[in-house]
């Protein structure tokens, strides 16, 4: 069979062979991921109960107890959908690394293009997922906002879950004032997750901006400065670099906390650098719970007729014979959501 690379079951393949990148964020906090076959999905999550058995009276039939700590929202996934356009022209010009003097076919070059834009535009919609999470970790919900052919603004969306493990710092409890109790604080997050969720929390993230107030602290540096054996069965700071955008900083033992700086960015729609993480958020809690759901995806292809796909990233090329172009599109419908919204809390420190 001849290989086709304008074939939507044939990128697919392409794709998932593919080594996508690594947000950290989502490889956290959401590591799980689920498709469907339909773009409405059934998204449930937990709110921790714990509620005692009552006393009867002997004889008694029992005390019915209602359910509690579930609750069930309907969702139509989100599209999202960037594309890149292949030109006649593109491909008379030789691409990025090709020597001058190359003898390469047009047919040759549009090959590359395709993978190439297959990868990047997979990248695209990774860094959307966490930008995603970001904002759902730090408040709660995040923001769905759709885009017509134009470019201009058409719908805003809110993806909610009801979340209210958020704490705003101010005066001297702040982080900025270096007698604040960041220590105090920090016990009182982790205490908080294991009396809501009954689980406990071992990732902290934040960013160096931030972790630099808390090395600071004067209860920090207080508990850095008692006696070496002391000071190790409670907190050792050994910053060690991990990847290009993450440090692990320390590790709390006495809450059973490793301590991570988070600076990844992205550029957002005026071609500037933005951190997902904010600077003056600190994020606690239990990684691995949750979850990335994909909707499924209908197009209509060469053959005139509308195909579902099921997956987390479906591609497709559309030619424009009479104008000689090619456009490759990479569709995903994702939703990010919480096992429960007890796994974690945030404190903004600044």
């Amino acid at each position: 069979m001849a290989f086709d690379l304008n074939d939507t079951r044939t990128l697919l393949g392409v794709i998932d062979r593919a080594y996508p990148p690594n947000p950290v964020l989502v490889d956290t906090f959401f590591k799980n991921t689920v498709t469907y076959p339909t773009t409405t999905i059934d998204v449930d999550y937990k709110k921790g109960g714990r509620k005692a058995a009552p006393f009867v009276i002997p004889g008694s039939k029992g005390i019915n107890i209602a359910r509690e700590g579930f609750e069930t929202r309907s969702y139509k996934a989100p599209l999202i959908r960037p594309k890149r356009i292949i030109t006649a022209e593109d491909l008379l010009l030789r691409t990025a690394g090709e020597n001058i003097y190359s003898t390469r076919s047009a047919e040759e070059r549009a090959e590359e293009y395709r993978v190439n834009d297959l990868a990047e535009l997979m990248d695209m919609c990774i860094r959307r997922e966490e930008i995603m999470a970001a904002s759902l970790l730090t408040e709660g919900e995040y923001e769905i906002k759709g885009y017509a052919d134009d470019g201009k603004e058409v719908k805003i969306d809110t993806v909610s879950f009801g979340f209210t493990q958020k704490k705003t710092l101010s005066g001297t409890d702040a982080w900025t004032d270096k007698s604040a109790d960041a220590y105090g604080q920090l016990q009182d997050i982790s205490l908080a997750i294991r009396q809501n969720a009954g689980v406990i929390p071992t990732v902290m993230m934040t960013t160096t901006k931030t972790a630099n107030l808390l090395l600071d602290n004067k209860s920090i540096i207080d508990k850095l400065l008692v006696p070496s054996r002391e000071n190790l069965a409670l907190m050792s700071i050994a910053p060690q670099i991990q990847s290009p955008e993450v440090v692990r900083f320390g590790h709390i033992q006495a809450l059973g906390i490793d301590a991570y700086c988070y600076d990844g960015g992205y550029l957002n729609d005026a071609g500037e650098f933005t951190q997902y993480l904010p600077d003056g958020y600190v994020i606690i809690g239990v990684p691995g719970k949750g979850r990335r759901l994909y909707g499924a995806v209908t197009q209509m292809e060469a053959d005139g007729h509308f195909h579902t796909y099921e997956g987390r990233f479906v591609p497709k090329v559309v030619t424009d014979v009479a104008g000689d172009i090619s456009e490759v599109i990479m569709s995903s419908r994702c939703l990010v959501v919480p096992e429960s919204v007890d796994d974690w809390y945030v404190l903004k420190v600044m």
